[in-house]
């Protein structure tokens, strides 16, 4: 901190009346530094790192653009194949792509997503809307009942292990009682 003048005071009568001083951050103080210990950092130790090029640094984050991931082999950094998803990540990523595509669906049926649309299915008020209410409801139970069932199913090695987008493209058909 140092001291400076009030840049908000006025001198008033007495022209020579000095302006009351203010503490203020030092502008050209420097924090301190200060090390915290992070046990899950993948750094060597500073005394082990490498310099390298700038064609090397490129093509290090080209790659990590496509998937890969940077580690150190034999002290360098090199850009591998990130290791296999956990069947819990696995199973988020199905489920999260299943949301999505019944989201998408409500949203081309011109509401703002399914629970939008749910929210209809017991509002007898306007009936198309109703009725489109029940039977995205009955569609997203059909689409959670099968969904489940698949992940049960790829879980206990009962069938091969589809992409988002395949399970997806698996999912019933919605039938909507005016189209």
């Amino acid at each position: 901190m140092i001291s400076v003048p009030n840049p908000n005071w006025m001198a008033g009568e007495d022209p020579t009346a000095k302006p009351p001083m203010i503490k203020v951050k030092d502008p050209k103080a420097a924090p301190p530094l200060i090390e915290v210990p992070n046990p899950d950092c993948s750094l060597p130790p500073s005394g082990e790192m490498l310099e390298i090029s700038q064609g090397e640094y490129q093509a290090l984050f080209a790659a990590q653009a496509l998937g890969k991931v940077i580690q150190a082999v034999k002290g360098r950094p090199v850009a591998v194949d990130p290791p296999p998803l956990t069947w819990e990540q696995r199973k988020a990523e199905y489920v999260a792509g299943v949301q999505a595509f019944l989201d998408k669906t409500a949203k081309a049926a011109g509401y703002n997503d399914l629970k939008d649309v749910i929210t209809y299915a017991d509002e007898p008020s306007v009936p198309k809307f109703q009725a489109d209410g029940i039977a995205f409801r009955t569609w997203r139970s059909l689409c959670w009942a099968y969904c489940y069932d698949q992940l049960t199913a790829i879980e206990q090695g009962k069938r091969k292990t589809p992409t988002s987008a395949e399970l997806v493209a698996e999912l019933p058909v919605l039938v909507l009682p005016n189209a």
